[in-house]
């Protein structure tokens, strides 16, 4: 599949009718399939924020189609091409539909992927690597001067951005939750386990991360079986090392090709990005440990919105589902939470029908 030009201004109307819908968690999309001389393009999506989004991660890019724009330039592979469609100042922007799949229908997580596809991922983050925070200073909504400045503050940057803005936020209403799943939030102190793992990382050059990237942003396009990647609008600046434990902890690869991908991701990144893989066998363990606790924070309370949202007759269901999902993620991170015990799907169940119900 070729990729089209990065972005077009074509005075064209809007393309044509809607043929379908895709729920993004931060955005929701119309599928589009153009008419008269946009008919080439394909079909086409174009997306708008979600009303009363939660975030749970930073954000440091805000128009996600300016950062494809210049990822394009840049030399990233297959990423949906953009275009302005419309008169100039009232254009709309389209992203390239990439006819295909979701990875994790042929490979479910806990899969392997085939040799072809671990190829083009270290193609993707080795050419990640080259693109140092620099190159994208103009698009970035900090200025440089506010960048974390090396791994460790990056890493502290992470933790209290779980701290302040997904923590804090949402305290009021969960606290009585977290108490009664056993989770002590104090873990996320500026001097909690992940500070003090921040404290000893070794030092890495920065460079863009996608944040997110895990099987259901990577589409198997169906003219050609390539692995294409969408939604950066996670994307960071900063450390790789944290790109590759997000990676993992979302991939759940099996432990053998776990450590291919280790192996593929120290060679490559390092050959383009000298230094990024300083220090990898000590810090990797310290990110994912992090990424654990982040779990639960986030998942615990996106679960209970869902739960406080629900219309009566899907109650049980949603509980039925919370109680399935919780005690996993409170397993993995029972380590770094200091989990004296991981409630039963039973107290999970109990304790979210308390909430709803108080």
């Amino acid at each position: 599949m070729s990729q089209p030009t990065p972005a077009a201004s074509l005075r064209t109307p809007p393309p044509g009718p809607v043929e379908g819908r895709l729920n993004g968690y931060h955005r929701d999309w119309h599928v589009l399939r153009p008419e008269g001389e946009l008919a080439p393009l394909g079909r086409l999506k174009t997306g708008g924020p979600r009303p009363g989004i939660h975030h749970f991660d930073p954000r440091c890019f805000t128009v996600e189609e300016d950062l494809l724009i210049e990822l394009a330039l840049l030399g990233v592979p297959r990423i949906a091409p953009v275009y302005l469609i419309g008169p100039i100042g009232n254009e709309i922007r389209a992203h390239g539909y990439i006819e295909g799949e979701p990875l994790s229908r042929p490979h479910p997580p806990g899969t392997a992927l085939t040799p072809r596809q671990l190829d083009q991922l270290s193609e993707l983050f080795g050419r990640l690597a080259t693109v140092r925070p620099a190159a994208l200073a103009l698009l970035h909504d900090c200025p440089p001067g506010q960048w974390p400045r090396d791994s460790a503050e990056f890493l502290h940057w992470l933790v209290r951005f779980t701290r302040e803005r997904v923590w804090e936020v949402h305290r009021p209403v969960f606290e009585g939750l977290f108490t009664a799943l056993g989770i002590d939030p104090g873990v996320l102190a500026e001097d909690g386990p992940p500070a003090r793992d921040a404290d000893r990382l070794a030092d890495r050059p920065a460079c863009l991360l996608h944040g997110d990237l895990h099987r259901d942003n990577l589409i198997v396009d169906e003219a050609a079986g390539d692995l294409w990647t969408i939604d950066w609008e996670l994307a960071l600046l900063g450390d790789p090392l944290y790109d590759l434990a997000t990676h993992l902890h979302l991939m759940r690869y099996p432990e053998a090709q776990q450590r291919d991908v280790l192996a593929m991701w120290a060679r490559t990144v390092e050959a383009a990005l000298p230094g990024a893989s300083a220090g990898m066998a000590a810090d990797l363990p310290r990110y994912l440990r992090y990424k654990r606790v982040q779990s639960v924070f986030t998942d615990v309370i996106r679960h209970g919105l869902t739960v406080l949202d629900a219309p009566g007759e899907e109650l049980p269901a949603r509980l039925a589902r919370t109680a399935k999902a919780i005690p996993a993620v409170l397993h993995s991170a029972a380590g770094p939470l200091r989990l004296r015990r991981v409630p039963s799907p039973g107290d999970v169940e109990a304790a979210y029908a308390a909430l709803r119900a108080g």
